[in-house]
């Protein structure tokens, strides 16, 4: 208990106590700026007047704290604070039990033995919460020790007349990070062809809760338009936000290749007698100063083997994501038995789909497909024509047996040229469909003019002695006598000794 030492102090202590009335339309309240407490904060309440201003000299207040929950702070020997301006200025009586969770507080004025006009906030009381509570009332309320209550009182000994007086309200005290649930799993896109150098990649947001239900913010990292930079890894972080200032986080990955797709649809000219069968694919493409490359294996089919004059199949293919590869031009071949044959690059307009692992929203195209544009089968040894070469490598394989299917790694020449297994006189009328065809190119020529004969002496030259065997007329040259004699069935013999060749050698 404090000694009461301003003036007046007899005056106010005996109006306090004095009985009597005069109504006002006016309550004592306990208010919190802040109804939710997070981690490290106080609980800080106002004890003060709601409503009309009253004419009074002193106030009696006695409080009742849950102490299960709240410690009451004090600071140089006080439990409270006076709010600054109010008239209630003057302490005359503090008691607080601990144990009970009880103050009891008496209040005048310096302003002498008139009356002055009492209204907001009296005193503020800080409390340190010992537990979580979520939306708990009454935390803090008015009470009665010893029939004491909490009242106003006039200069004229009166208690003044208040509507009820009003408890602390709901306040929730969390120190419990919410919970993200539905957090979206990590993706893998292909950059959308456009030349965005991007892939735009939509999410739905996760949810959060929290253990006193409060409502949870869920705040993100995602980049404008959602449109994450191709040839990167992007970590999209979610971030729940409680009411109380609780955090939790929780991300998702979205990796977009640095390439876009294309989709290749391709026909190879000629009858075949496989019906479905594979082989490898290369496409070169072009447009202004960008270029880029990739080889795929493609299955093709035909309509019925011996059939067809096409066979018919189509396969994604790896474009750089950074170019917009729309009106550029593509150039396709199956290194081990076609030329190249060149297309213009368009949007495909198939929509959506995967491929490889990753998600596209969009590819570009290589069509290929029309009655026209197919591949001229019959180049045995990669280069830009069909030519002598191509039939000397035929009669050198003329006879093996191959494997039906080739991929984008098949090396060495494969002259099987009709899917049979076998290489015989059916994969010669590929070469004599095609004979003298040059490569198309995107942009000029600049490829070899094929050739119509080639000395055996200079195959050996070219590390190419077991073509000699394409002599068949054994005059030294290999020609268009040789591909004459052998559609007319004559069968190849083991050449002359060449110079600089082994006896020994297998032609």
């Amino acid at each position: 208990m404090k000694s009461p030492s301003q003036n007046g102090l007899a005056a106010v202590v005996a109006a306090i106590g004095t009985a009597g009335s005069a109504f006002a339309a006016s309550n004592l309240t306990i208010t919190t700026a802040d109804a939710t407490i997070g981690a490290g904060q106080s609980l800080v309440v106002t004890v003060g007047l709601a409503g009309d201003a009253v004419n009074g000299v002193g106030a009696q207040l006695v409080l009742d704290y849950d102490q299960s929950k709240l410690s009451l702070q004090s600071s140089g020997g006080n439990h409270y604070a006076l709010v600054s301006g109010s008239p209630l200025d003057l302490e005359i009586y503090e008691s607080h039990n601990a144990t009970n969770g009880t103050l009891v507080l008496s209040l005048g004025t310096t302003e002498g033995n008139s009356n002055v006009s009492l209204s907001g906030g009296f005193v503020t009381l800080t409390f340190t919460c010992t537990a979580d509570f979520c939306a708990t009332s009454n935390l803090v309320t008015f009470g009665t020790v010893s029939n004491q209550t909490s009242k106003l009182s006039n200069v004229a000994a009166q208690n003044i007349s208040l509507e009820a007086a009003s408890n602390l309200g709901s306040v929730t005290r969390d120190t419990v990070a919410p919970t993200l649930s539905s957090v979206p799993a990590g993706v893998s896109y292909w950059a959308d062809a456009n030349g965005s150098n991007a892939a735009v990649v939509t999410f739905t947001a996760p949810t959060g809760s929290d253990t006193c239900d409060n409502s949870v913010t869920i705040t993100d990292n995602r980049p404008a338009g959602n449109s994450y930079a191709a040839g990167a890894v992007t970590t999209v972080t979610w971030t729940a936000t409680d009411d109380c200032g609780n955090t939790a986080t929780a991300t998702t990955t979205v990796d977009v290749s640095a390439d876009s797709l294309a989709l290749a649809s391709v026909a190879f000219g000629g009858a075949f007698s496989t019906n479905n069968f594979t082989r490898g694919l290369s496409v070169a493409v072009a447009k202004s100063s960008d270029t880029d490359s990739d080889s795929r294996t493609i299955s093709l089919a035909t309509a019925g083997a011996g059939a067809s004059s096409r066979a018919e199949g189509s396969v994604n293919m790896q474009l750089l994501g950074s170019v917009d590869w729309d009106g550029g031009c593509a150039s396709v071949r199956d290194p081990l038995h076609s030329l190249r044959r060149t297309f213009s690059i368009a949007d495909h307009a198939g929509g959506s789909g995967s491929h490889g692992g990753r998600t596209y929203n969009s590819r570009f195209e290589i069509d290929g497909s029309s009655s026209t544009d197919y591949l001229l089968v019959g180049n045995a040894n990669g280069d830009t024509v069909i030519d002598i070469f191509d039939f000397a490598t035929f009669v050198s394989q003329r006879g093996s047996t191959l494997d039906v299917d080739t991929t984008a790694s098949t090396s060495g020449t494969h002259t099987d040229f009709n899917a049979s297994g076998q290489v015989n006189n059916a994969d010669l009328s590929f070469l004599g469909v095609n004979y003298f065809q040059v490569d198309e190119t995107c942009g000029s020529y600049t490829g070899v003019q094929p050739r119509s004969s080639v000395k055996v002496s200079e195959l050996v030259r070219m590390g190419l002695g077991h073509q000699a065997i394409a002599d068949i007329n054994n005059d030294g040259v290999v020609n268009a006598t040789d591909i004459s004699l052998l559609m007319q069935g004559v069968e190849p013999r083991r050449p002359r000794i060449v110079p600089g060749v082994s006896t020994g050698t297998t032609w």
